[in-house]
């Protein structure tokens, strides 16, 4: 057995003492209650005894105990199955710092990359992409999606500035993108299509490559921007430094190629275009065996018995409230 969520299941560190605490202090304050009471007396002033006390108790933390192990999403199987590549789930990181305003190579560079992209879309058919906007943070605007229209859509508002915090969070948003991969089905190919012009030396290159790997994800990198690298234009002017002095944005080709090399990232290239990158890849892939593990989700099986358990808890509680009531 295996868990979809596991991470839930550590709610238990927290509820479990707070239940326990609860006990604990309710018999207190029930044992408290009845001192003031002799035994004749006791049994006028309550009417569920301490064993009804400790089987409601037990019944209440097991329902509470089956619904968080519903909510980790239990699974049994894992049998290997031989299977072929269904489509291509597809995770765009652009960056949209103010950086990609410079125009060193024939326009802006999120203008280009923007038509790199609307290129992909119209290139795919039953393929799903996701879109993730980065500059100093990073979030998902659009998740996985075979509606090209709408992605279209998306892509088309994408400017730098979108995103008041600046920075280049590249790690962020990688984790991002692999965090919306997950949903992908075993059957299909996994990939991240990073385009920006900027480094994050934040990027921890040893965690990533694991990641990467553990989930067999795809790497394409589109570095937009030359060494020598342009003035940043927004609008009229110029962004200037402290100094009052013009910034050039440079790309780090450094980084990239460390991304290359440790991440196994694969660089489209000048003249080379992305929806050309995964033609190629999709045909590579096409009718590529693979084996699988197949896992059937049970998280019905602990929610059916924790509704049980509380439905028990509630009809016990009704019952011997109708026995005082008759007596």
């Amino acid at each position: 057995m295996m868990f979809y969520n596991w991470k839930i299941l550590l709610s238990a560190v927290v509820w479990v003492p707070i239940v326990i605490a609860a006990i604990v202090y309710c018999t207190k304050k029930r044992n408290d209650f009845m001192r003031f009471f002799d035994k004749t007396q006791a049994k006028k002033a309550v009417f569920a005894g301490r064993k009804t006390f400790v089987i409601k108790r037990i019944l209440i933390f097991t329902a509470l105990l089956l619904f968080t192990v519903a909510a980790a999403r239990p699974m049994t199987g894992g049998e290997e199955v031989n299977t072929n590549s269904t489509g291509i789930d597809i995770a765009v990181v652009f960056d949209v710092s103010l950086s990609m305003f410079a125009e060193d190579e024939n326009g802006a560079r999120f203008e280009k990359g923007k038509m790199m992209l609307i290129d992909v879309l119209n290139s795919l058919s039953g393929d799903r992409v996701a879109i993730i906007p980065f500059a100093g943070a990073a979030f998902l605007q659009l998740p996985l999606t075979d509606d090209y229209e709408t992605l279209q859509t998306v892509v088309s508002v994408l400017e730098p500035g979108m995103i008041e915090r600046q920075g280049t969070a590249l790690g962020t948003a990688i984790e991002l993108a692999a965090d919306t991969l997950k949903s992908s089905p075993e059957t299909s190919d996994k990939m991240i299509i990073i385009i920006s012009d900027g480094e994050d030396p934040s990027l921890d290159f040893g965690k990533m490559k694991e990641r990467i790997e553990k989930e067999n994800i795809h790497l394409a990198l589109l570095p937009l921007g030359t060494e020598d690298g342009a003035p940043v234009k927004i609008g009229d002017s110029y962004l200037k430094d402290k100094l009052n002095q013009t910034v050039i944005s440079k790309i780090d080709k450094g980084f990239f190629d460390k991304c290359i090399s440790v991440l196994g990232a694969v660089e489209i290239k000048k003249g080379d275009t992305l929806s050309s990158y995964i033609k190629n890849f999709k045909k590579s892939s096409r009718g590529e065996n693979r084996i699988v593990n197949i896992y059937k989700e049970r998280f019905q099986i602990p929610l059916f018995f924790g509704l049980i358990a509380f439905f028990v808890y509630y009809l016990f509680s009704f019952a011997k409230r109708g026995e005082k009531h008759e007596k």
